[in-house]
Formats: C-alpha cells, sequence, structure tokens
C-alpha cells in the first residue's frame, strides 16, 4: 500500500509538471488560426434565405411599420384633441383676468382722477376770483 501511495503520488506530479508545460507552450497565433478555421466552417454551414422569401419578409415588415405607425399618429391625435378639450372646458368654467385688464382698468381710474384734480382746481380758482 506504501509503494501505491507513493507511485500515485509521482504520477500526479507527473501529470502538474506536464500541464505546466503544456500551457506555457501554447502559441496565440495557433489559437487564432483555429478560431478562424472554426468561423470558416460554421459560415459554411449557413442556409441562406432565396431573394424571393426575404423581399416578401421585407414587405411584410414595411407594410405592419406602417400600420402601426398611422396607429399611433392616430390616437396621438385623439389625445391631444381631448387635452384641448378639457383646457377650453376648464376656461370656460373658471374666470380668469389678465394682465392688460388690470393695467386697462388702473389707467381709466387715473384718468378719472387726473380729471377731477383739474375740476377742482378750477372751481378753486373761479372761487378765488
Amino acid at each position: 500500500m506504501a509503494e501505491e501511495k507513493n507511485t500515485s503520488k509521482k504520477v500526479e506530479k507527473a501529470d502538474k509538471s506536464n500541464d505546466k508545460k503544456k500551457k506555457s507552450k501554447k502559441n496565440p497565433f495557433k489559437s487564432i488560426a483555429s478560431f478562424f478555421k472554426s468561423v470558416k466552417s460554421e459560415g459554411k454551414k449557413v442556409v441562406w434565405a432565396k431573394r424571393k422569401d426575404v423581399l416578401k419578409n421585407t414587405l411584410i415588415v414595411i407594410v405592419v411599420v406602417a400600420i402601426v405607425g398611422v396607429c399611433i399618429y392616430g390616437v396621438d391625435t385623439l389625445l391631444s384633441l381631448g387635452l384641448k378639450g378639457l383646457k377650453n372646458a376648464a376656461a370656460e368654467t373658471t374666470t380668469t383676468t389678465s394682465i392688460s385688464d388690470v393695467v386697462d382698468t388702473t389707467a381709466e381710474e387715473d384718468t378719472t382722477a387726473a380729471e377731477d384734480t383739474t375740476a377742482e382746481a378750477e372751481t378753486t380758482t373761479q372761487a378765488a376770483e
């Protein structure tokens, strides 16, 4: 038994040393060449579609894309119109005052106040005479 253990340890050491030698001697150019050889062999296995099938499938894709595009455009238009309608309905129910309305009323008040002041000044002048 002792002999078996010694021989098995020697075999394991020999395997490890052989593995190290194999790994260190591996040529990177050979692995690159084998990669391209396998790519070439896989490329030969490819089955290409016929021209008629490709054109038919392309036409189907274009038609489906056009139909989906029209559907999306329609939904977008309907939603936009709906939102505009909601905005208009909300605007009708609420009374808003714009800045120009406020400025116009202030200017009118200033004008009437100035006219009143002028009229008072005239009456004071007439009374003084």
